[in-house]
């Protein structure tokens, strides 16, 4: 009989914390990587909603295991620059925003959002310009679009930042570009998207170093790319 309670208490405590578990879970992506609320909504602030239903394991441990969540420092900014743009690109629209959240570092999020799709595709240059803090990580860079997620690292690095130059895919449609790194909780953080206004190598497309004064609080161009990109305003936050 002593047995029998016991099994019958364990039998109870197994199906009270699988019943808690379960309730916890608010969704779950076809990777089988699930969320509570509370996580999707943070996924969603740093990133935007829909970027749970591409994440991996490996990306769940990488974005929500460091706890950021709890965080009390956290900020998002964005620009959005007009529809029309000169007699550049008629039928461009973006959206840029950069966010983070801080512990004893800060994990900081930017992505440019095409509202449309672009005409020239060729190699559009995507980085940030470090005041008074460091890189702590290796930045990841990737687009997300209807033909999926690809990831680049040909970056350029320097001591007060990085940049990388990224070639669009010729079909794809509805294209996000993500780019996050986690960097000292202290200075400020300048972050910049150009992008190409007529075809440009990727050799051409890499000549630049990072300053305040250049494109976007990041780059400062030279030689053909200078009158290659698109001059489009930057983001920044204070840490």
């Amino acid at each position: 009989m002593k047995k029998f309670f016991m099994l019958l208490l364990v039998t109870v405590f197994a199906f009270n914390v699988t019943k808690v578990a379960a309730e916890e879970v608010f969704y779950e992506n076809d990777k089988g990587v699930t969320f509570t609320k509370e996580e999707y909504d943070y996924i969603t602030y740093m990133f935007w909603d829909g970027f749970q239903d591409v994440m991996t394991e490996a990306d769940y441990d990488k974005y929500i295991d460091y706890d950021l969540i709890n965080s009390s420092k956290k900020g998002k900014v964005f620009y959005e620059p007009p529809v029309t743009r000169a007699t550049y690109i008629e039928d461009r629209a973006a959206r840029l925003e950069i966010s983070y959240a801080c512990d004893s570092s800060c994990f900081v999020s930017v992505t440019y959002t095409w509202k449309g799709n672009p005409t020239v595709r060729s190699y559009d240059v995507m980085g940030a310009y470090l005041y008074n803090t460091s890189l702590t990580n290796t930045p990841s860079t990737s687009i997300l679009s209807n033909q999926g997620r690809q990831f680049y690292s040909n970056y350029r690095m320097f001591s007060n930042g990085f940049g990388i130059s990224i070639q669009l895919p010729q079909y794809a449609s509805d294209l996000k570009i993500n780019q996050n790194f986690r960097v000292e909780e202290q200075g400020t953080v300048y972050a910049s998207y150009q992008h190409a206004m007529r075809n440009i190598s990727l050799a051409n497309s890499q000549n630049y170093t990072l300053s305040r004064v250049g494109y976007g609080n990041v780059f400062n161009f030279s030689g053909v790319a200078a009158n290659t990109y698109d001059r489009m305003n930057g983001v920044e936050i204070t840490l």
